[in-house]
């Protein structure tokens, strides 16, 4: 195995978690210009949208960027706002299709790249001893 680790592979299989939790991360840097204001508009009533705007507030990227990657995860993941009435059910069924899409292939590539890249490095330390 340790072969392995001193080949043109290795580097791949090290490279590629990166390549794919970037791109995720890249996606969600796309809908904060391009979708942020659907979004927030779609929201009108849900205190947890106001409340995360205030939070993070402003139009830099690092801002937009936060806001809507919370703003995804509660769209995703909808229930436990909801039930504790920070969130409008009529506003999550709203939501349209392609940005739905488009936030769960961000959050999986996202998710993937770490899951993957905590595997890697496991398995480097398991075979560097």
């Amino acid at each position: 195995m340790s072969t392995f680790w001193n080949s043109w592979w290795a580097f791949a299989f090290m490279l590629a978690p990166f390549v794919i939790a970037l791109s995720g991360v890249f996606m969600f840097l796309f809908m904060a210009y391009r979708n942020l204001e659907t979004l927030l508009w779609l929201f009108p009533n849900s205190t947890y949208v106001k409340r995360q705007k205030l939070l993070w507030g402003g139009n830099g990227l690092r801002s937009r960027f936060m806001l809507t990657s919370s703003l995804a995860a509660v769209a995703l993941w909808p229930n436990g706002h909801i039930k504790r009435g920070e969130l409008d059910e009529d506003e999550v069924r709203n939501l349209p299709h392609s940005i739905r899409r488009r936030m769960v292939v961000a959050w999986w590539l996202c998710a993937v790249g770490m899951a993957w890249l905590f595997l890697a490095v496991g398995l480097l330390k398991l075979t560097r001893g």
